[in-house]
């Protein structure tokens, strides 16, 4: 029995990686599903040729470039299905993917959780067994690394919970994970089903990126620290906040905003002396901070 299934694509200026995810989506042996991509403003658009070339898909366009949390949050309340994948359009499936996600649904799953999860091809796990759930130290030690393959369980996770991927252009997935696992735990099917394309130019962890959108990181660092800071003290992850200080200071000063690093350098006092180094970084020019960001990146 296929469990019917609900895919979102979310999509930004990446036509020719759209394709190619529809395409993987299309080869699996699976007939009970249907497609959402939710397309993010791109510009120019490209919402004709791929729904001519791709009929039966919804293709829904944001009225503005949000980010992919809230074309995610719009993708899973049109989902007609329960069961959601969430997908970005430098994904690809693996041949039996869909086959092996129903089995784990209808074998597996306890339906009281609001999102399971398998691995993409570039996560790294520490535990060896083939089923874990992963709790929020675990997360904020590194245990998991990488990308994983998300399914939403929209009934526990919107009618019981009402979670939603926050406001955010960049790292709105992971503050919703570090929410969900101090909640339930995030369980993760320790097997890869999707392939994660290299040709995607635009990634986070492209320096570039990074510095053009300082601020975005930025809010992303103090974001973490307002919402976390607790439960990082209590589970005994002060370095790691620590770090989230450094990496806000840093992104600051790369976006301009010189007095809000200073006041957050200040704040790093309550939980560290040896930060008193980073105060060289308020008279560097900005292409020594660019150089120890990279750096700052490898840690």
């Amino acid at each position: 029995m296929e469990t019917p299934l609900s895919v979102i694509i979310t999509t930004y200026n990446r036509k020719t990686l759209l394709k190619r995810c529809l395409d993987s989506v299309k080869n699996q042996k699976y007939s009970n599903y249907q497609i959402i991509v939710v397309d993010d403003h791109s510009e120019p658009s490209y919402e004709n040729e791929i729904i001519s070339e791709y009929p039966d898909i919804k293709y829904i366009v944001q009225e503005e470039n949000g980010g992919p949390g809230i074309a995610r949050n719009t993708g899973i309340l049109i989902a007609d299905n329960n069961y959601v994948i969430l997908m970005d359009d430098d994904d690809v499936f693996k041949e039996e993917a869909f086959t092996k996600i129903n089995s784990f649904i209808q074998t597996s799953f306890d339906n009281s959780f609001p999102v399971f999860n398998f691995l993409i091809s570039n996560a790294r796990v520490e535990k060896i067994c083939d089923y874990h759930i992963y709790s929020f130290k675990e997360l904020i030690e590194g245990k998991l690394q990488g990308d994983l393959l998300h399914v939403i369980n929209k009934k526990s996770f919107l009618e019981v919970n009402d979670y939603k991927f926050p406001n955010y252009k960049i790292g709105a997935e992971s503050l919703l994970w570090y929410k969900i696992a101090l909640d339930y735990g995030l369980p993760v099917v320790n097997e890869v089903l999707v392939n994660l394309g290299e040709d995607a130019k635009d990634r986070l962890t492209n320096i570039d990126r990074q510095v053009n959108s300082s601020l975005e990181f930025a809010s992303f660092q103090l974001s973490i620290i307002k919402n976390y800071q607790s439960h990082l003290l209590t589970s005994g992850n002060k370095n790691f906040l620590i770090k989230k200080y450094q990496g806000a200071i840093m992104y600051l000063l790369l976006s301009g905003q010189k007095l809000k690093a200073i006041y957050y350098w200040i704040k790093l006092f309550k939980y560290t002396y040896k930060h008193i180094l980073l105060l060289f970084l308020f008279i560097l020019p900005k292409k020594s901070i660019i150089q120890l960001l990279k750096i700052y990146r490898k840690v």
